[in-house]
Formats: C-alpha cells, structure tokens, sequence
C-alpha cells in the first residue's frame, strides 16, 4: 500500500500541472478539477483493491506448502521441454489429509498458475491428462503442492509476486497431476491457441530457428525463442521493445484490414466494427500484455472515431486506455513495461508537436528526431527506475531502427500466409525482414564498440525525478514561449534560429536530462548483507568507490545472474574496487565467478584472494577467470591493509606462517574501520580460529561493534569466549531459509541473547542495510523495514 501511495504523487502532479494550465489558458474552471476527482475516486479504488488482495493473501498463505487439490478452468496452456503450464482461473482449493482425502470447506482461489514437469512420462504412469486431450476451457482437477509467489528479497531483484499480481494470480501449483472434469472447450479461445500454435510452427519449418525465435517474438509476442545472447543485446541497446507488441503492430495489422475492407464497399460502422474485432483478437492471440491492451484500446476507439465522424485523440484515447486499465489493476500502472508504453505515447502526442513548432520545421526528417528526443525524454526515468542503465546511443539506434520495424512485420505476416500456400514463396518472404534483423544487430554489434555505450547510473530517487519533472516542466514553458508560430513560411530565419541549431539544441537538453540521474557519492558507508539464501555476500559502499566481500549461494543456481548483478546495477555500480574472497566454498564465490566469467556489465578492478587458497581448484580457476577478464589478482594474509577513500580494511587472520586445519580455516578475516563504526568478517571460521584471533589482536577485536557472525550461525563458530572478547552491539546472520544443516543452531542464538547482541537475519528481513556517518549507524531489511 505504500507503494502505492508513493506512485499516486505522480499522476498527483499530473492534475496539478492540468489545473494550472486550465487557469493559465482561461478554459472553464468548472473542468480543471475534473482531474483531482478522478484522482481521489483513484485513491480510494486503490485502497478497495489492497484490501481484497490483503485478503487473498491470507488465503493463499493458508495453502501454502500444503498439499491440495484444486478445480478450476484452464484459461490459457503451453508446453516447453516436457513441462506443461497452466493458467487456471475461479478455483475451488482444498487441503488433503494424511490419507488423500479434502479436509475441511474448499477455498476460493481466483488465479493458479500450475506447473506439471515430466508431462509424458505422467500420462504413461496413469497419472495425468494426456497434453493432446488438455484443451483451454476445460474445467480439470489438479493435485500438487501450494507455494506463493516470491517477494524481491535484495534492491534489484525481480518481484515475481507484483509482477504475477496484476496478471490476477494468487499462487502458484507444483502439479503432480491434472485430470479433466468436464471436456467442453472454449471454442473462441481454444481456437486462438491453436492459431499461435501453427504460427510458430510456420516460422520456425520456414525460417533458420534464431530467426524464427525473433520472427515470433515481433508478429505474435512470445518471447520463449528468442536466443539470450539476442535478447541482451536488444536489451542493452535500448531496441529491446521492437520485440514487444505495439501500437505499431495494433497499426499495421488494424489499418490493413481496415483499409482492405473499405476498399470493398463497406462502411465506416462495418469496416471499424470487423477490424475492432480482429484487433481484439489478435491481442489475445500476443498474450494480452497491458501495453497490448493499450494498443487494442486506443485503437478501437480510433475506428469509433472514424464511424462517427469525429477527430481521433491521440492524449484523449490514450488518457482513456490509462484509466480503464487502473481499474483493472492499480498495480499495473506501477509497471515499467505498463509506464514506457504511455509515455511513449505521451510523448509523441505531446511533446514531440511542441517540439516541432519550437524548431520551425515540420519536415518528416525533423518529425523523426524530435520524436525520438521526446520519447527519450519522457521515459527516461521510466527506464533508469526499473532497468538502471541508460543506451546512451539508444536514441541514435531507435531513429534508425523503428522506422524499419514494420517491414519486419510485414515480412512475417507474408510468411505466414504465403508460406502456408506455398513454402518456398514463404521463405522468400522472410528474406526482407531476416537481412533488417541483421542489420539491427550488426548495428548493435557497432554500438557496443563505442565508448559509454550503456551507462549504469542505478535506480533514482524521488528528490531527482521530481526534479527532472520540474525540469520539463521548464523547458515546455519556454519552448512555449520562445515558439515561432510562422512554421510553414519561405522566408530566410536568422541563422540563432536555424533548424539544424534547434536540433542540435534539442540534443544538448537530452544530455543536461541525463546528468540528473548520474550517481552522487555515497554520503558515509553502506554496507548491504545480501540475501543470498545459504551464502555470503557483503557490498560496501562508500563515496565515489565499491567492495565486494564474499558472493555465493549454494541454494540459489543463479545468483549472480538474478541477485549480485541486479543489486550492483539497482545501487548504481560499475565497477567493484575490491573483491575480498574469504576462501574457496561454492556459498562464497559462486557469483564473484558468474561476474568474471559472463558478466558484461560489472567489472572488478581487483580481486584478492586467501593466502592458504592458493591449491585450491575453486581459487586457482578464479585467478585465471581474473587474468583472462583483465582484473588484478592478489593473494592476502594477516598484516595487509587498504585504503579505500575513508574506509580502512584489515586482514587479521590466517597469519602465513599458519597451517589451517580445512577449508573454513582458510577463511580471510577482515575488520572494517570507518570512524566509530567497525566490522569484523569471519567468513566460515570455526572455533579454533576465533581463538586464535581472540588471542593475537584482544584490543582491536574489543572495538568491534558489527560482527559478521562466522559460518552462517554454525554452532562450531561463535563461541562464548569469543562473543564476550568482541562484544558487539548487532550480529549479522546470512542464510538461506529451511536449509539442510540447520543454520542458525539455537546455540549460537542463545549465546548471542545472553549477550544482549541484536541480531539481523538475512532469511527474517532479506538484505540487511546497515549505514553510518562514522558515529551513529542504522540498519534496515529490505523486506522487514524495521
């Protein structure tokens, strides 16, 4: 709900602004306060609609990680690599006993989202329903486990329980089978399914399966084939949404039936109405996705508009899209697809026809640019809120490529009806859209070689987007005034006047809007415990520089993929200045390795390793994904020290002439000074290590005020003499939730509150943020803001 909140200042300002603008203009004020009606009816929808889902939630965790049985209808179906997903939709759930049988009154649960692995060898044992004889509309009955989604547990990681949220789902059904109840079908919807189904076979028959995967991606929306490497690459040059189904593909496929049918002899009513439809169709066809329902949207009522004979509204019927999909879903409006979409095209409506008056020109070339500047413009924040990085050439590569997006998609609505005649006539008619796909990505090959081509600036904060809002504000106000409103004469303008100085202009205002969003230095120190389930991993923070301690999981595979990078990215780091590698365990390193081996994005300038590792396999492949990545490597031991900005490091422990007894004793241990405020790491110590330590450094171990707690919680490590030698005030604890060894023993939690020491965990509060100015320090969790 506070989220919520924060994002309802937005469209707050909106109405503000409009209010403003209504007195300013001298329009009726009767309808200036129409926008802060539908603002505060907007309130209170959104409190009505956290409500219900506060409730639904309440359900869902009731069936939780029990095992149920559930009814309900197949809304949509697919299958990839012998795994069968289903979407089903008015679902009665029960929980099963000990014996199989329902306990207790059935729960109403409106959306599932069930997974079935293994389907073949299922419907061989009897099991389940055959994927041939699973149609959409069929009512089913499903048996399986019951988990909700998950919360994003570290800045920077996708939330799958917003996200699945505003698709109308309340969890998801680890299905171990799924019987048919009643066999009649949605004939409309079963139908459409089986439409995609023959396109993507087409593509794929006709088609190399790279191109296929690109060709389905951009005419019918399913992204599920299109190579990852393809899709980053889109990705970081900004291009990323040609691939997502538009108002260019609403365009393209509405006006072709539109125009074909008033060619005929058709109305304007039957024209509009029969290509209504068939754009309503082939939106559920692409899935749905609330920027194709935006599309289908504004679309429609431009047909309405035409049959009536009144002038299409581009702001008006996008205003319109905006509020009916509010009402679905409040959440919606918080999603960065959903915001790009709009302000898109708000952009183009808006700003782009200031713009072009402002210029003096309204030659289809300076159309091109302004367009793209305001675009780029309006979703600026939009794109540094919720992808962190900015194409800094993406404005370059859009003008070029947009304009050829629609012989892609002409090129492959000729593949599929040619090529459903005759083949090699289909094939031939892929050949314009293959040579365009590969000119998009020899470009991006190109793009990628110049210099600062993806910024990483992080996510900004309220205080820089509101004042770039006031920003834009500005600069609308004097493109207002300073407009020349004789566009379109043949007289000679003063050269300060000129098109091309306009333009270039234009361009400086677009770069002084990305200097608002570059990273300020870090007031203090941060330090951020990650959530990395059963692991380690610490990011410190201070002014202008980063360091890394630790970085693995041994319960989540892709750590560095969805967690390490992501969090890097959301705080706004390039680069790490140090990577501090406490010892060779999978849980310690295995995202410090996804970095150096396929992270394109995040660089380490220098990595430094334990002394005692340097036999180790895990340490020594490492060192060598260093040197091949270009990162200096070195090998540390008690003594050493670092500098890094205000921030001391210390290596304590294993001195050199030590021989650990195992892996863990390798462990570096580290004490971070920054004024008042000091750490201690300990990585996976044990007991012998902690006493060792506690003898050899009794007066700088006694400062200590934030420990580290060694070894995830493992009763072998913090051992009572040790606590009382440091005596912290807060203990950080890292673990992954239910894990196999048990960590935190209930020793270690004793030991801790016997001691009065405060403790963090990172399974309770998900990362732990801790920041201090050298004297007073304060933490936060991420999920438990406490």
């Amino acid at each position: 709900m506070l989220a919520l909140t924060s994002w309802l200042l937005i469209p707050a300002f909106f109405a503000a602004g409009m209010i403003l603008y209504g007195y300013w203009r001298g329009k009726d004020t009767r309808w200036v306060f129409v926008p802060l009606i539908f603002f505060y009816l907007g309130m209170a929808w959104t409190c009505k609609y956290d409500k219900d889902w506060t409730r639904r939630e309440e359900c869902a965790k009731s069936l939780s990680k029990a095992f149920v049985e559930a009814e309900g209808r197949i809304t949509t179906l697919e299958e990839k690599d012998g795994t069968l997903k289903v979407i089903c939709k008015d679902n009665q759930v029960w929980k099963l006993g000990d014996k199989g049988k329902r306990s207790g009154e059935g729960l109403s649960v409106n959306g599932l989202m069930v997974t079935v692995k293994d389907i073949s060898e299922r419907e061989k044992r009897g099991n389940c329903a055959g994927l041939q004889t699973l149609l959409v509309g069929q009512k089913v009955l499903i048996r399986g486990e019951g988990d909700l989604f998950s919360r994003a547990r570290n800045p920077g990681e996708f939330d799958s329980k917003s996200f699945y949220q505003v698709m109308d789902l309340d969890m998801k059904l680890y299905g171990e089978g799924i019987f048919i109840l009643d066999s009649r079908k949605d004939p409309v919807l079963e139908g459409i399914r089986q439409v995609k189904l023959w396109i993507i076979e087409i593509f794929y028959r006709l088609t190399g399966e790279k191109e296929a995967g690109i060709f389905v991606a951009a005419v019918i929306g399913d992204k599920e084939g299109i190579p990852k490497e393809i899709n980053d690459l889109y990705q970081k040059n900004g291009i990323a949404h040609l691939l997502a189904i538009s108002g260019m593909h609403m365009s393209v496929i509405g006006l072709f039936f539109y125009r074909i049918l008033r060619k005929t002899g058709l109305s304007y009513g039957f024209a509009g109405g029969i290509s209504s439809v068939v754009v309503i169709l082939y939106g559920i066809l692409t899935g749905g996705s609330p920027s194709v329902l935006r599309a289908v949207i504004m679309m429609v009522i431009a047909f309405l508009a035409s049959y009536l004979g009144r002038t299409y509204d581009l702001l008006c019927s996008a205003a319109l899209a905006l509020l009916l999909l509010g009402l679905q879903s409040p959440l919606m409006l918080m999603q960065g697809g959903v915001q790009l979409s709009f302000g898109a095209v708000f952009a183009i409506g808006g700003i782009m026809p200031m713009m072009v008056k402002w210029v003096g020109d309204d030659r289809p070339l300076v159309k091109g640019i302004a367009t793209s500047i305001a675009i780029q413009l309006a979703t600026l924040p939009v794109i540094l809120y919720h992808f962190y990085q900015l194409p800094l050439y993406g404005i370059l590569l859009n003008f070029i490529a947009i304009p050829l997006m629609d012989a892609v998609v002409y090129s492959g609505l000729a593949v599929i009806f040619i090529g459903s005649i005759c083949p090699i006539l289909g094939t031939a008619a892929a050949g314009l859209g293959n040579y365009i796909l590969i000119f998009y990505e020899f470009a991006c090959r190109c793009m990628e070689k110049l210099p600062y081509y993806n910024l990483t600036f992080g996510r900004p904060d309220s205080k820089r987007i509101l004042a770039y809002l006031f920003f834009l504000s500005a600069l609308f106000i004097l493109f207002s005034i300073t407009t020349n409103t004789n566009l379109g004469e043949k007289e000679e303008k003063p050269r300060f006047r000129s098109t091309s100085i306009r333009l270039l202009l234009l361009f400086f205002i677009y770069g002084l809007g990305i200097l608002f969003f570059k990273p300020a230095p870090v007031n203090g120190l941060e330090a951020t415990f990650l959530d990395v389930g059963q692991g380690d991993g610490i990011l410190l923070r201070t002014g202008t520089s980063s360091v890394l301690i630790d970085g693995g999981s041994s319960s989540k595979k892709a750590l560095g993929q969805y967690t390490l990078e992501p969090c890097l990215k959301n705080l706004g780091v390039p680069a790490i200045d140090y990577a501090f590698v406490s010892h060779g365990d999978l849980d310690h390193i295995s995202g410090v390795r996804f970095l150096l081996e396929e992270s394109k994005d995040i660089s380490i300038k220098t990595i430094l390793l334990p002394y005692h590792g340097k036999e180790d396999e895990a340490i020594q492949n490492l060192e060598s994904l260093a040197n091949r990545r270009g990162t200096k490597v070195g090998y540390i031991a008690a003594g050493e020290t670092f500098q890094v900005e205000g921030l001391k490091i210390s290596c304590l422990y294993p001195e050199i002439k030590d021989t650990p007894d195992n892996v863990n004793e390798q462990s570096e241990v580290l004490k971070m000074d920054f004024g008042d405020c000091h750490m201690l790491f300990t990585g996976d110590m044990g007991e012998k290590g902690e006493m060792q330590l506690l003898e050899r450094y009794t007066s700088q171990l006694s400062q200590i005020n934030v420990l580290k707690t060694a070894h995830h919680g493992s009763k072998y490590s913090s051992c009572g003499p040790f606590l009382d030698g440091v005596s912290p005030s807060w203990a950080v604890i890292s673990y992954g939730e239910n894990n196999t060894y048990g960590h935190p023993h209930q020793e270690v939690m004793d030991r801790l509150e016997e001691r009065r020491i405060r403790v963090f965990e990172t399974a309770k509060s998900g990362a732990v943020r801790l920041w201090t100015d050298g004297q007073d320090i304060h933490f936060s969790g991420f999920v438990d803001e406490e």
